[in-house]
């Protein structure tokens, strides 16, 4: 693995989300800048309107960070049949700010509602039905643009358990988006998921995840924002998210593509420059520079 050419970062490693009240948000400038300073070439977009969605006003801003886009986490509502319409509509006009700025990853996640991670609804057989038909449809929507749709397992969103990624992998011929910290929440191993998908595996966000924690979201003894916001994911290697041997098993089968660091936070306030969000970024990058180091 080259990490001077696949490591990328995303604004949810400096708490900025799209979920409703998730935290204090971090101005564009600062996030930007540490994430030149710790070393990333690249990033995600981040949420809907955090950075210029006019392409031209958007490469400027990469361009005066010295980073590239390297695509979008993308949640809409695909399970209804009456969000559709409107779903199809956003995922054209993400898709459309992507491509102008060469950004080939269309991340997908499937929320039960906009801005809602703590809360899911049941993957039953109209759900199953439905994404039949969306899935296909919006991936002919990113194809269309020339970019590539992957779907990230997501808490609160339709694909979570291991049971939901079973469906996905042995129903559907989509490609995913290896999120370690995701899986472990859901309930699963991303070393696992990670060999179910073999080559199907097309873009990864590496965060590592307090496997206590997420069994309090699984038992329904806490909720995804409660566990986030009280630390549930950790610097790689800290956690319970088989790091190293995920990383491993991806050098076995030569994957090529993009690895982002993600380490979900949420902030009560605005830190200091000294400290805050770009600590645990360091501490990730050191981490995972010696876990490629001896592959």
């Amino acid at each position: 693995m080259d990490l001077t050419k696949q490591l990328a970062g995303a604004p949810i490693s400096w708490g900025v989300c799209e979920a409703n009240g998730w935290g204090y948000q971090l101005d564009p400038e600062r996030v930007l800048t540490e994430m030149k300073e710790v070393g990333l070439s690249a990033t995600e977009l981040g949420p809907d309107g955090y950075l210029p969605q006019n392409a031209k006003d958007l490469a400027k801003v990469l361009n005066d960070h010295e980073l590239n886009l390297c695509g979008a986490f993308v949640p809409i509502v695909l399970h209804k049949r009456d969000r559709l319409a409107a779903s199809y509509e956003r995922a054209k006009r993400q898709a459309s700010v992507l491509a102008e700025l060469n950004a080939g990853n269309f991340v997908l996640a499937t929320p039960a509602e906009d801005g809602d991670y703590d809360n899911r609804d049941a993957m039953d057989a109209n759900a199953k039905a439905v994404f039949a038909d969306s899935l296909p449809a919006v991936a002919e929507i990113v194809e269309s643009f020339g970019l590539q749709m992957v779907v990230h397992p997501h808490a609160g969103t339709m694909f979570e358990t291991p049971a939901d990624l079973d469906f996905l992998l042995n129903e559907t011929d989509v490609d995913v988006c290896l999120d370690t910290g995701h899986i472990v929440v859901g309930g699963g191993s991303p070393l696992e998921i990670a060999k179910k998908a073999g080559s199907r595996v097309k873009h990864v966000h590496l965060k590592d995840c307090d496997a206590q924690s997420a069994g309090r979201i699984q038992r329904k003894e806490s909720s995804y924002s409660v566990e986030v916001k009280n630390g549930m994911y950790r610097p790689l290697g800290q956690g319970d998210a088989q790091i190293a041997e995920v990383i491993q098993f991806l050098e076995s089968i030569k994957y090529g593509g993009l690895l982002v660091l993600e380490q979900d936070v949420m902030l009560a306030d605005n830190p200091p420059f000294s400290g805050g969000p770009i600590e645990n970024v360091r501490a990730s990058i050191d981490f995972l520079k010696t876990v490629v180091a001896g592959l």
